[in-house]
């Protein structure tokens, strides 16, 4: 795509999120729209190649706003705590490193390109739903970990 080309598409994008800025034109509004704001280019629909953008026109800053807590939590899940059973797992010490590069190359690549590819976010949600259900566990590892047992004597009976 030439530079003016995009230069043009993201002002038209710019154009429209200022129009409705809070909770934007809706889904799949911006390719037929966006033609209407672009001039100079007999496209019917264009598409402006960016994650970001895309969401503030047709969501507005309310479901950018959502998208990037998601994407919060999402980074959150590296600094989860790695289950004693686990550490030498897929999911161990130098993965978790490795998750703010992976969520970094994500973001990069959202800047030029919609993130719609199914392989891609497919496999950014498993892995991401995997690195919650090892804290999950790692939570739960700690929580017994430190409930304190009693030693019974003996065993109370209900005629007490």
């Amino acid at each position: 795509m030439p530079l003016d080309f995009r230069q043009a598409v993201y002002a038209g994008c710019w154009q429209m999120f200022m129009e409705k800025p809070l909770t934007g034109w809706g889904v799949n509004q911006l390719p037929s729209e966006l033609a209407r704001h672009v001039s100079g280019y007999s496209e019917k629909e264009l598409y402006p190649h960016n994650t970001y953008l895309e969401l503030l026109v047709e969501h507005g800053i309310i479901g950018l706003a959502l998208y990037l807590w998601l994407m919060w939590e999402l980074l959150r899940l590296a600094w989860g705590p790695v289950p004693e059973g686990e550490t030498k797992g897929l999911l161990n010490h130098e993965f978790h490193w490795l998750w703010p590069i992976l969520l970094g190359v994500y973001w990069v690549n959202a800047a030029l390109v919609v993130m719609n590819y199914q392989f891609v976010n497919g496999l950014l949600f498993t892995m991401a739903g995997m690195l919650a259900a090892q804290r999950r566990r790692a939570s739960q590892e700690l929580r017994f970990k430190s409930i304190p047992v009693r030693q019974v004597s003996r065993i109370p009976s209900y005629a007490e």
